[in-house]
């Protein structure tokens, strides 16, 4: 099947200034009707050191203001990528397809509903912000 762009979606969201316990997801992004296709993004901040994981999760995840601990097992988290905190600021930012910090290489695809979430993989003290524009795929 065929899909054309259809309406641009922006986001931003991730671990808050006060940083976080390891592993409780921060929203980032959440589809509506139609899969978004993510075509550019930027990061910023993290402890220098540390790593910070951009996954897919479902509809039903239960929370997405850091009070849900990726636990694994049938929460339905699918990894994108790490990135390594701290390389990146407010003045300079990374990018998300195209950054020696970043490990993820290929377009992001947010299904219908889902979500995009950011999780740090030990505690962290500092924010990180993470900033999508997407397009809606839309049947022509």
């Amino acid at each position: 099947m065929n899909y054309i762009y259809g309406q641009v979606r922006a986001s931003k969201g991730g671990i808050p200034v006060g940083g976080s316990d390891a592993a409780y997801a921060w929203g980032v992004f959440t589809a509506a009707e139609n899969p978004v296709e993510i075509v550019a993004g930027t990061y910023r901040s993290g402890d220098s050191g540390e790593f910070y994981t951009l996954a897919i999760v479902p509809p039903d995840f239960p929370s997405l203001d850091g009070n849900t601990l990726i636990a694994g097992g049938d929460q339905g988290v699918m990894a994108l990528g790490d990135v390594r905190g701290g390389g990146e600021t407010i003045v300079n930012p990374g990018a998300l397809y195209d950054s020696s910090q970043m490990a993820i290489t290929q377009r992001i695809i947010v299904p219908p509903f889902h979500h995009v979430v950011t999780f740090c993989s030990t505690p962290s003290a500092a924010d990180f912000r993470v900033y999508f524009l997407g397009m809606d795929l839309v049947k022509p």
